[in-house]
């Protein structure tokens, strides 16, 4: 989603580009065929999921129907309509999941997985990301707003730590996994090594010209449900 000014920039550097906002939910199959039936795409970016680790832990079921389901029926209408690709956005937290919303990242990976062995004309392919930096419920801005209030910080656990990427990365990442998958491949990003939240959020009290545990207090609230300490690649 973007803001006005990033929709107005857009249709400024690229006017020849048309964009029709359509309302609807991926787990509902005839919107799905009504969207695809009209706008006839040809590249599909699945971006649509549950993705807040601890309130999949208490919806479950909502994690399976948009997670899982909503992938299914977004693949079974890109086929139905000669889609040429599709890429399916996953996560780190699909490997060895502890919790629901990893697990039905997974299944969904799985769904792609079987329909790609099973032979479409539609390429299926899937991207990891681990956590990107500014997105929309990032920890980056948390803090921010945190540090501009005073604090305390919150982290989890002090030896909690996460794959990061920054939004160019993971655009990027999207792109080159659409042109260069054949079907059936999840793409991971090289991330380099993991990052403690702890450092992160005490870099950011330094670069806000603060001292951490002087001016800012760092206090850990500890781990939600479905958390790990430490993700995998």
């Amino acid at each position: 989603r973007a803001t006005e000014r990033d929709a107005v920039a857009a249709r400024v550097d690229r006017p020849d580009v048309e964009r029709a906002p359509v309302i609807g939910s991926v787990s509902d199959s005839v919107a799905l065929e009504l969207a695809f039936r009209e706008h006839r795409p040809e590249i599909v970016f699945h971006a649509a999921a549950h993705k807040h680790v601890h309130l999949m832990e208490s919806f479950p079921e909502e994690a399976i129907r948009n997670n899982v389901t909503g992938t299914r029926l977004l693949i079974e209408t890109a086929e139905g309509h000669g889609a040429e690709r599709l890429v399916m956005l996953s996560t780190d937290k699909a490997v060895r999941p502890r919790g629901v919303m990893g697990a039905s990242k997974r299944l969904a990976e799985l769904v792609m997985l079987r329909k790609a062995e099973a032979g479409t004309r539609t390429k299926l392919i899937a991207v990891r990301f681990g956590n990107v930096l500014g997105s929309r419920g990032s920890v980056v801005p948390l803090f921010q707003e945190q540090i501009a209030a005073g604090g305390p910080v919150t982290v989890t656990h002090p030896e909690m730590e996460r794959f990061f990427m920054t939004i160019p990365e993971a655009v990027q990442l999207v792109l080159q996994a659409a042109e260069l998958g054949e079907g059936g491949e999840i793409f991971v990003l090289d991330m380099g090594e993991q990052v403690r939240i702890v450092d992160l959020a005490e870099q950011l009290i330094r670069l806000s010209g603060l001292e951490p545990g002087r001016d800012i207090e760092v206090v850990d609230t500890g781990p939600r449900p479905g958390e790990k300490l430490s993700e995998e690649l």
